[in-house]
């Protein structure tokens, strides 16, 4: 069935969740990290969330199934053709162990492409102090086509531009093991089975089992992260395009092509990330991070 342009301004179901330590460190370990910041329950601060963290509660609000989610139009097969193409991750505060953390969303555009049916919400976490975080995700449901005239409500905050780098730029590694989709969706609360089980990635015309694109591009950040000395708990908004997917077991490199710095310290770091392929699997990806 063709997705519903008329679902614009759709307003979901509200999701609220007690964000607990386990699933904090749960999340950071499914990338594999092993920092004191994200597992040392004794610091007299508590642990942090991972910059990315977001996506799990947000995931927990896009897959209820009284979340509103139906109005869209889309059936079971076609949701599972859904795959992540866009994200703007803006970061309010660290998200504090035990908060009661409300998810909200709305969509905001509707609109056609060459693969398929492009859609956009925006998306609110907030807890008793307010709010937490606000997302602008896009997500592509290959091979669907929409039903009416493309349709947006409200347009997300331009993403920050560079320059050309004047040095050349810089790369690292990473390993991704044929576990990694497993233990990423597991650990984050982000099954879809696109990345866990073969049959139903080659049904939505995939290769075969591909790592989730957020975890794609939270390796990324990572990588960004040590390169520069900066700490996750300075960062304060994440962005990126997602492009060639990342098959497993593959490697993929990050790539840092320029960084902005700011008189106050603020730095604004631009990155792409590479599949073993040398195609852009995270594409035009930025992060910004305050002293």
């Amino acid at each position: 069935m063709p997705l519903n342009a008329s679902a614009v301004g759709l307003t979901l179901k509200p999701w609220t969740t007690t964000i607990d330590t386990r699933r904090l460190m749960a999340y950071a370990a499914g990338l594999g990290h092993t920092d004191d910041l994200y597992f040392d329950t004794t610091r007299p601060t508590g642990i942090i969330n991972h910059p990315l963290f977001p996506l799990s509660p947000e995931w927990d609000l896009l897959t209820d199934p009284d979340s509103g989610m139906a109005a869209l139009g889309l059936t079971g097969a076609e949701t599972h053709r859904g795959v992540h193409a866009g994200h703007d991750l803006h970061l309010h505060r660290t998200i504090p162990a035990g908060a009661t953390v409300t998810v909200s969303a709305e969509v905001t555009g509707i609109r056609r492409t060459s693969a398929g049916a492009l859609i956009t919400m925006r998306l609110d976490g907030t807890d008793g102090d307010g709010p937490l975080w606000t997302t602008w995700m896009d997500s592509l449901y290959r091979g669907v086509d929409v039903d009416g005239a493309d349709q947006v409500a409200g347009a997300a905050p331009e993403r920050p531009t560079w320059q050309p780098p004047t040095t050349e730029s810089c790369s690292g590694a990473v390993r991704i093991d044929t576990w990694a989709p497993h233990v990423y969706g597991e650990c984050g609360r982000l099954w879809n089975p696109i990345h866990t089980d073969l049959a139903v990635a080659r049904a939505a015309g995939l290769p075969g089992v591909i790592l989730h694109g957020s975890a794609t591009l939270a390796h990324g950040v990572d990588w960004v992260l040590d390169t520069l000395g900066r700490s996750p708990q300075q960062v304060r908004r994440v962005g990126a395009s997602f492009r060639a997917v990342v098959a497993v077991p593959s490697e993929i490199r990050p790539t840092l092509t320029a960084v902005d710095t700011r008189p106050d310290g603020t730095i604004t770091a631009h990155f792409d990330v590479l599949n073993a392929e040398g195609q852009q699997a995270v594409r035009d990806a930025f992060l910004v991070s305050t002293l």
